[in-house]
């Protein structure tokens, strides 16, 4: 294994893998993504890799691997996908910007890419306690990578509610689209339905009264406010945050 750490800058919740792949970029397709619709990796000109606070020095470690990797049970968000990856990528910060991370494959070709964010929740909230006083972050951020033979499939591991928001996006704009035939506004709480039976888990914790968790199901909302934006059938929910989470804890 090769390791290299350092530290990067995060703004507007990203920072950023530069594959150097000469041209040949990963579509949104390949990284299970919908344009529009991020989640913890999403297709360009590079790769937008979410942090999950929204701005500040975080810590990034890459691993070029061998051989493909086992996930470790504890990590609650990963996600990866076969990507081309070439001997001058690097990790930097959003828009470029700041110090890099050196990525140190061999040779250029098809590669798994693992994104994991290690105690990103803690992170998240940390970074909105009004009371904190010190800007050490407490979440890091790991990329695995190791050479593959033939592209397969993206998985995401996204169990945590800062999470989910990012993972949620490429299901919310299928099932936003999958409800087109429902008339707004009834389509909101149709798609608000449907997105609790598509995750059982999330509901479950929301009868448990854990809020935090409406996080996720926010995200199937917002898809269908940007679809229908033009429309201006739901300009007053897109502006009552509160509203649209007592929605979703009412039909949870």
């Amino acid at each position: 294994m090769i390791t290299r750490t350092g530290t990067v800058s995060a703004d507007y919740s990203q920072i950023e893998l530069h594959l150097d792949c000469d041209g040949e970029e990963p579509s949104a397709a390949d990284l299970g993504a919908v344009e529009n619709s991020p989640g913890l990796v999403n297709a360009g000109d590079w790769l937008t890799l979410t942090t999950a606070r929204q701005y500040g020095q975080v810590p990034v470690e890459v691993q070029v691997h061998l051989g493909a990797v086992p996930l470790d049970p504890a990590w609650d968000a990963v996600h990866e996908a076969s990507m081309p990856v070439g001997v001058g990528a690097t990790v930097v910060g959003w828009a470029g910007e700041g110090d890099a991370v050196e990525v140190p494959v061999p040779a250029a070709g098809l590669h798994r890419v693992r994104f994991v964010v290690v105690d990103g929740q803690a992170g998240s909230d940390w970074f909105r306690d009004p009371a904190r006083d010190d800007e050490q972050p407490v979440e890091r951020y790991l990329l695995q990578l190791w050479p593959e033979p033939a592209p397969r499939g993206p998985h995401v591991v996204a169990t945590v509610p800062w999470a989910q928001y990012w993972a949620f996006g490429p299901d919310a704009a299928r099932l936003v689209a999958a409800l087109a035939h429902v008339p707004d506004p009834e389509r909101l709480v149709a798609l608000v339905d449907a997105a609790l039976v598509a995750h059982p888990d999330v509901a479950a914790h929301l009868r448990a009264g854990d809020e935090t968790y409406t996080t996720g199901i926010v995200r199937y909302a917002q898809e269908l406010f940007r679809e229908t934006y033009a429309m201006g059938v739901y300009v007053e929910q897109r502006a009552d945050h509160e509203g649209l989470r007592r929605l979703i804890r009412s039909r949870a």
